[in-house]
């Protein structure tokens, strides 16, 4: 029996797209068991109902998985051999919070999930959650207290570097973060060239949401005899003579324009991570995109996204419930935690690019020892194997630490429980402190503190 437990079953983005994408591996349903686990007895109850139809609509395929739910944390770990995260705590009232006071004192985000203050205080509402998380898979999870393999923790949860990094320091070698902006990327990259899947290949190296295309090439797929050629010189002449192009992703083009480099987050998220576009009023003016999700630059643009959301999730759950039949996925949606998953249990390799820790500095070796990189990994039944030997441009180089040393703070802090360390994070952080004192700074730090006081333990 195989079983894989889902934590925040009740994800917005992740839940059920996840949880679709294992049932398509023929191999992972053999003699599989689901448990779906969430602390919101409602949107756990939907998620279960929806699932439930779903196995039942297709029993031919389907009639060896069995379904679980549960809101007892420890139970649904018990025996589990995967185990995967997508929760939020504190919700969109926590998440309001990381993005009010900050603004009071001038500091604009537009998500808040990453580094800088949301970023640091989201992660403070998750390390005590996730320290539970790592004590049941230690105890309880599968092969607990016997020799063979452990339980995986895939985690999708943000901060993705900080969480990870975090869950590593407490259980090494217990922890993959998962994230879709490499493949979502590789998409928008693919779309500009126009082309193909098997006709486009590259190198992506860096950190969670700061990771960069060192490498794409593409070749003509009619040429049987075609060699692969540096696509980057063809993505600036396609930018350059496409007007829609132009107007959206405006700050991932400025950087791959001061840099040399495409990367991974779009520009309302990638100016958050940076000192140069949230400063000022005509910068953010400037900046905005036309484009549709993160790549607007106002505040709190993700919580009224968010709001939207959420109120759109019981009526689309409860009319695919009444449907009579719903038919077996044939698409894959890219996320990777079901072919990882399906490359541990059949030896069938799988590739993919995944939060792990920088062993001796091995895996990018001009970045900090221990820290949390994101770099191509290959999936099989020995497990996770990490690309080494990777060396980031200077300029790469250099943007990443600022940020990871802002995550170095934040983990530190957790792992202490010391006050003074998150404040050295939020301190740290570019685009706060290029808008802040740091008398400022702290006295927006004790506020968030005191407004999150019921989320937040051990401070």
């Amino acid at each position: 029996m195989l079983k894989i437990t889902f934590i925040g079953a009740g994800s917005l983005v992740f839940g059920q797209e996840v949880l679709t994408d294992i049932l398509m591996h023929p191999a992972l349903r053999e003699n599989l068991v689901i448990c779906l686990e969430d602390i919101d007895p409602h949107r756990l109850d939907l998620m279960y109902r929806y699932l439930k139809r779903y196995i039942e609509s297709n029993p031919e395929e389907l009639g060896n998985v069995s379904l679980e739910h549960t809101t007892d944390q420890r139970k649904s770990i018990t025996g589990a051999k995967y185990i995967i995260s997508a929760i939020q705590v504190g919700g969109l009232e926590a998440t309001k919070i990381d993005l009010d006071i900050p603004y009071k004192y001038g500091v604009s985000q537009c998500v808040g999930d990453t580094i800088g203050p949301g970023g640091v205080f989201r992660f403070l509402r998750t390390a005590p959650v996730f320290r539970t998380i790592l004590k049941d898979i230690e105890e309880v999870g599968h092969n607990a207290g016997k020799d063979g393999r452990k339980p995986l923790f895939l985690n999708y949860t943000n901060p993705m570097a900080m969480n990870t990094w975090f869950c590593n320091e407490l259980l090494p070698d217990s922890t993959v973060g998962l994230c879709h902006g490499v493949t979502h990327t590789e998409m928008v990259l693919r779309g500009i060239i126009k082309a193909r899947r098997r006709e486009f290949s590259y190198l992506c190296a860096g950190i969670n949401h700061m990771a960069w295309f060192l490498e794409i090439w593409y070749r003509d797929s009619n040429d049987p005899n075609a060699t692969w050629r540096d696509a980057y010189p063809l993505v600036h002449e396609r930018i350059k003579k496409n007007p829609k192009l132009q107007s959206t992703e405006k700050v991932r083009k400025d950087m791959m324009n001061a840099t040399g480099y495409f990367m991974t987050e779009s520009s309302g998220h990638l100016s958050e991570y940076l000192p140069y576009y949230r400063k000022r009023k005509d910068l953010l003016e400037k900046y905005a995109g036309d484009g549709v999700l993160f790549d607007k630059l106002e505040h709190a643009f993700y919580l009224d996204l968010s709001n939207s959301m959420y109120e759109g999730m019981d009526r689309k759950f409860e009319k695919l419930i009444k449907r009579q039949k719903l038919k077996l996925k044939q698409k894959h949606s890219g996320e990777y935690a079901s072919n990882i998953i399906n490359a541990m249990e059949t030896g069938q390799a799988f590739r993919f690019n995944g939060n792990v820790m920088n062993k001796e500095g091995g895996i990018i070796t001009n970045l900090l020892n221990e820290c949390c990189v994101e770099v191509p990994v290959f999936a099989d039944d020995h497990g996770l194997h990490p690309q080494g030997g990777i060396v980031l441009p200077t300029v790469c180089q250099a943007l990443c630490t600022s940020n990871i040393m802002v995550q170095k703070a934040a983990v530190e802090g957790a792992l202490e429980n010391d006050r003074e360390k998150i404040y050295h994070a939020v301190l740290l952080d570019p685009n706060t402190a290029s808008i802040c004192s740091p008398e400022e700074i702290r006295d927006m730090v004790d506020e968030l503190f005191k407004a999150e006081t019921k989320w937040i333990i051990g401070f």
